[in-house]
C-alpha cells in the first residue's frame, strides 16, 4: 500500500533568499505536493482565517496541509505590522493556529518565530537529557562558579553561529556572555530535514564518528518538534562535540545538493506524519 502524500504544501515565508523558501519558490514540482506559498504581508493582510483560509480565490484546509515554517521577523523599515503590540498579538497567534494543520515543520516558540531550540546554554542544558550521552563543550552556567580551564571562550549565547573570543583574563566580568572550553577539532555542519541528513563531512571523520551523528540525527527525528535544521558538531581525535542547532540551514543551505535533500526529507516526513494521522491512535493498553 503506497503512503498517502499531503495534497498542499503551504509555505509561509518572510524572505524569499532563505535557502528553504528558495528552494521551494524555485522548484515548486520537485516537492511531490501542490506548493502554495504565502509571504507574510499577504499572511497578515489578505488570508481570511476561519474553519479553513482563504487566499487569492483559493481554499486552504488545514487537516489535509502541510505547512512549511519559514516567518522571520522582518526590519523595522519593512514589517507589515502597525506596532510591536500587533507583532506580538500575530505571534501568539501564528502558534496556536499553525497547531491545526496536519504537519507543520515548526510552531513559534517564545524566542523565534520559525522555532528553535534557544540559546547554546538552552541547547546544551536540554539537548543531552533529549539524546542519551550527548557530548557538549565543558561550560559555566551563570548561576554556577565552577572554575574552567583549557582553551577558555567567552560568547554571546544566542548567537549560534559564532565561537566567541578567547578570554584573556578570567577576572573580567562576563556579564551576558557564556564561558566555555572551545572542543578541539575542526567545526563540521549536518543539515536534518526530519530524518534525512546532509553532512560537510571532513576526509579525516571516522566511521564511529559518522555513525554518532547519525545516531544524534535519528534522536532529533523521533522527539524534536522543529523538523529543519542544521547542527555544528566538533570532529577531532574522539566522539563529535556538539556545539549547536539552528532552524536555518545557513552553511549548509549554500550547498548544491541540498535543494533535494530538503525535498525528499520533506516529502518522506510530510508522508509519515499523513500516514499516522490516517492509521489512528493507537489503543491503550
Amino acid at each position: 500500500m503506497s503512503t498517502p502524500a499531503a495534497p498542499t504544501l503551504l509555505l509561509l515565508y518572510s524572505d524569499r533568499d532563505d535557502p528553504v523558501s528558495a528552494a521551494l519558490l524555485a522548484r515548486p514540482e520537485h516537492f511531490g505536493a501542490d506548493v502554495v506559498a504565502i509571504p507574510l504581508g499577504e499572511l497578515v493582510r489578505d488570508v481570511t482565517i476561519g474553519a479553513t483560509w482563504r487566499w487569492a480565490g483559493r481554499t486552504i484546509d488545514p487537516a489535509r496541509t502541510a505547512v512549511v515554517n519559514r516567518l522571520f521577523l522582518p526590519a523595522a523599515a519593512a514589517s507589515p505590522f502597525a506596532g510591536y503590540a500587533q507583532e506580538r498579538r500575530f505571534w501568539g497567534w501564528a502558534h496556536g493556529e499553525l497547531q491545526r494543520f496536519a504537519y507543520a515543520t515548526s510552531l513559534p516558540t517564545a524566542t523565534s518565530l520559525h522555532g528553535c531550540h534557544g540559546s547554546l546554554l538552552d541547547q546544551w542544558l536540554d539537548l543531552p537529557a533529549l539524546v542519551d550521552g550527548l557530548p557538549v563543550p565543558s561550560y559555566r552556567a551563570p548561576w554556577s562558579d565552577e572554575p574552567l580551564s583549557g582553551d577558555v571562550h567567552r560568547v554571546d549565547p544566542w548567537t549560534l553561529y559564532s565561537l566567541g573570543v578567547r578570554e584573556r583574563d578570567p577576572r573580567e566580568a562576563a556579564r551576558g556572555l557564556l564561558r566555555f572550553v572551545r572542543p578541539r577539532g575542526a567545526l563540521v555542519h549536518v543539515a536534518q530535514v526530519g530524518g534525512t541528513i546532509l553532512a560537510s563531512s571532513p576526509a579525516q571523520m571516522t566511521r564511529a564518528q559518522q555513525s554518532s551523528i547519525v545516531s544524534f540525527a535519528n534522536a532529533m527525528a523521533s522527539r524534536s518538534a522543529v523538523r529543519i535544521l542544521e547542527h555544528a558538531f566538533f570532529i577531532g581525535d574522539g566522539p563529535p562535540v556538539f556545539y549547536s542547532t539552528c532552524p536555518s540551514p545557513v552553511i549548509t543551505g549554500s550547498l548544491p545538493e541540498y535543494p533535494a535533500l530538503l525535498a525528499k526529507g520533506l516529502q518522506d516526513d510530510i508522508a509519515r506524519r499523513f500516514a499516522n494521522l490516517a492509521a489512528g491512535p493507537r489503543p491503550a493498553g
